[in-house]
């Protein structure tokens, strides 16, 4: 992967205006560019150069100043209100709730519970005593690792397996995977492939191993939007306008692995489990949930998934990738190619699993990257719902 090009600096810049200002909700894309000396037309480009828009900055702003103020005890509910572009308190509340499920103020009693190092501890105490992963799924890693993964050894495995058969049988049988397969090694060779089926191996280990500690709801949804991983990725290329090359096989296993601390973040045994479920509901940008996972639970969601997969011996390359993605998520630094378009991935499939369905702002940073036909993408994310 390329190394993570500079700052970005006029988004740096129209945030310092946001930030300073007393109705950031009221600022207009006009009072911005004038305040930074610049024509509309000048200010509209350098920030597509930089692969945003002000629509897009200051949506992120506002969701972000709504959380953090509520967890950090930044402002009171009336002027966060006024800050967020509300009339008064009570039309606040209203969206708030309908938003996220429960009132701002239980929102911030929730973040409050306990201090974020015991829950840090908490976390880690539940990722250490998961189950160990079935013997199929041990098997397949064994020999992956061995370098003696080939087809036949694969079939041997998985054939012995009869609930994980039937998995496999099921995700190769979806329409972009090609023809109907009647056989097990048709599924495998022709459809999947056999890094894609260790990958499933592990979605189904880990969703088994927490089916009784995490909500239904949350399990399966987020299951589905692994699965659905390879499927994003396979379409996307050939929706980009340009060429861009991915190591196949590792961008793969990111899409699949880097939300998977969700279920260890909303583990029901976890101090903030509630705030985490609520949260998941409420926020549609996955870099404003990762920032308030951050805040509120001292680790991050990449870095919950990491430690679920260090602890099942997962390769190493793949945990480094995750950890990669997350500085480059958080440090506001722009990546590579392959980095924003890997993290707008992983933006739809929490927008799915979660079950948002307003696309416009993933629509409008999908058109910045130069994807074509979004509705391709749409419309793939949709079946989840």
């Amino acid at each position: 992967m390329n190394k993570p090009q500079p700052t970005f600096l006029l988004t740096e810049a129209v945030n310092r205006l946001l930030s300073e200002s007393d109705l950031p909700a009221s600022l207009t894309i006009e009072q911005c560019a004038s305040a930074l000396a610049m024509s509309m037309t000048s200010f509209r480009r350098k920030l597509t150069l930089e692969e945003t828009s002000y629509k897009l900055i200051q949506s992120k702003f506002l969701n972000e100043l709504c959380v953090t103020a509520l967890l950090t005890m930044q402002s009171k509910i009336d002027d966060l209100a006024i800050k967020l572009g509300y009339s008064e308190r009570a039309t606040f509340e209203r969206a708030f709730r309908q938003k996220f499920g429960i009132t701002p103020s239980q929102f911030r009693e929730l973040s409050l519970m306990t201090s974020v190092e015991n829950n840090y501890l908490k976390l880690t105490e539940i990722a250490e005593n998961m189950p160990p992963m079935p013997g199929s799924c041990k098997q397949l890693l064994q020999e992956k690792d061995q370098g003696n993964l080939d087809l036949q050894r694969v079939l041997n495995i998985v054939g012995k397996d009869v609930v994980f058969s039937g998995r496999i049988m099921g995700q190769a049988s979806k329409a972009i995977y090609g023809r109907t397969p009647k056989t097990l090694q048709e599924a495998i060779s022709r459809n999947l492939g056999i890094g894609t089926v260790v990958n499933f191996a592990i979605v189904y280990a880990v969703k088994d191993a927490l089916q009784e500690h995490v909500e239904k709801v949350i399990i399966e949804q987020y299951s589905q939007a692994f699965l659905l991983a390879p499927k994003l990725f396979q379409r996307l290329r050939k929706l980009l306008s340009a060429d861009i090359k991915f190591d196949i096989a590792l961008t793969e296993q990111v899409l699949v692995f880097s939300l998977l601390g969700i279920f260890l973040l909303s583990h029901k045994s976890t101090y903030k489990h509630e705030l985490v479920l609520y949260s998941l509901q409420g926020i549609e940008d996955l870099q404003s949930l990762n920032e308030h996972i951050r805040e509120s639970m001292a680790i991050s969601l990449y870095g919950a998934s990491s430690l679920m997969l260090s602890l099942w011996h997962l390769d190493a390359s793949l945990v480094k990738h995750i950890g990669h993605l997350d500085k480059v998520s958080h440090s506001g630094t722009k990546g590579s190619e392959q980095d924003e378009l890997i993290l707008f991935m992983l933006s739809c499939l929490y927008f799915a699993a979660a079950g948002h369905n307003d696309f416009s702002v993933l629509e409008q940073k999908a058109e910045l990257l130069h994807i074509q036909n979004f509705s391709e993408i749409k419309q793939l994310l949709a079946d989840l719902n």
